[in-house]
């Protein structure tokens, strides 16, 4: 009982609001009413549909597969989380058991809680705090396929009070967050060092370690200095390569094993004496200061004054200590740069017992 309408030729289904129509109809012919209602009859084209509907083919073998796999998905472990975000839950892959101890050492102290592990060994790794009334732990073990470790129990759950202490804080945690700071604030001091943990990572630290950590940052972003001082000749030669024409001269104290022990250093680069002959002030100044480093020593100066009245450094040295005989051996090495101090008319500017050395 419903009315059928339609231009033959291109199926063209004309507006009528007060007509059902049914488009499992259109652009058939009136004989084959019935076979545009029968699923097995062939279509014709575009104008012939069997249903409303939209059948989704099944899922294939693959897909089924696939589906099976990320039900089981489990996290992995990601390093570099900031404090206060890192995040341990069951299922929690690890690649290695180091990195699963760092990150149950990194998340207690987040927490403000002591730990102990009760079973280490090369399959199992169990965790619980130290008090013995509360209840968390925290278990990893070596997954199925013995690929990595996984979390097997954890039960967050601390029933014990905050502290602002912790033995998990060992050296290398609290210099392995220090680096930055150094690195960013060279002049960073051992009272900085504490209110920065205090407020950031609210615990207290023992002065001794917050003063061996700050060594251990200082050695991580500058170098060890010792291992600096077999690197002197190289940075000789560079100096030498980079600026042709400068004076640098090693002195060293042989040893009877065949090493040699770092004595003192003269530098004067090309470019500094050409510009103090050039264009600066016939005076010059000469004076002496501590090096504040591990080894100790003093490094000798000798400036001048350029147009503007500002400091112009000519040549420097570093000795083991200030005497008679480095400032001599000092201004040999000058006089051979500059020339001869009477012909210019240079005059030193300089304490008296410096200038009885000239």
């Amino acid at each position: 009982m419903k009315e059928k309408i339609c231009v033959d030729e291109y199926a063209y289904v004309e507006g009528n609001s007060d007509v059902e129509v049914d488009f499992r109809k259109v652009g058939t012919d009136k004989n084959d009413d019935y076979d545009a209602y029968d699923p097995g009859t062939d279509s014709d084209g575009a104008n012939s549909w069997h249903s409303l509907e939209m059948k989704t083919p099944p899922n294939s073998e693959d897909e089924l597969e696939e589906e099976t796999e990320s039900d089981e998905v489990f996290p992995v472990f990601r390093e570099g989380a900031r404090f206060g975000e890192l995040h341990l839950e069951v299922g929690m892959k690890f690649n290695t058991k180091w990195d699963f101890k760092e990150a149950v050492r990194e998340y207690t102290i987040q927490e403000g809680r002591c730990i102990r592990f009760n079973k280490n060994d090369r399959n199992r790794l169990r965790a619980v705090c130290k008090v013995k009334e509360c209840g968390w732990v925290i278990f990893a073990s070596k997954d199925r396929d013995d690929t990595c470790w996984q979390v097997k129990t954890f039960r967050d759950d601390h029933s014990c009070a905050r502290e602002d202490k912790n033995k998990a804080t060992n050296r290398n945690w609290v210099a392995s967050k220090l680096v930055k700071k150094v690195r960013k604030y060279p002049n960073f001091r051992h009272c900085d060092a504490n209110t920065f943990f205090k407020t950031k990572y609210d615990l207290s630290l023992n002065r001794n370690s917050i003063s061996r950590a700050l060594s251990d940052a200082r050695n991580l972003v500058y170098g060890d200095e010792k291992a600096q001082y077999a690197m002197v000749r190289d940075y000789r030669e560079t100096l030498l390569k980079t600026n042709p024409g400068s004076t640098v001269k090693i002195c060293t104290i042989p040893q009877p094993n065949g090493d040699v022990i770092f004595e003192k250093m003269y530098v004067c680069l090309s470019g500094c004496k050409n510009g103090f002959k050039a264009g600066c002030r016939p005076l010059i100044g000469l004076d002496g200061a501590f090096l504040k480093t591990v080894f100790g020593g003093q490094i000798l100066s000798a400036i001048g004054q350029d147009a503007n009245h500002h400091i112009y450094v000519i040549a420097w040295a570093v000795v083991e200590v200030e005497n008679t005989a480095n400032w001599k051996w000092f201004l040999e090495l000058l006089h051979a740069d500059l020339g001869d101090y009477k012909t210019h008319g240079w005059c030193f500017i300089s304490d008296m017992q410096k200038v009885h050395y000239c």
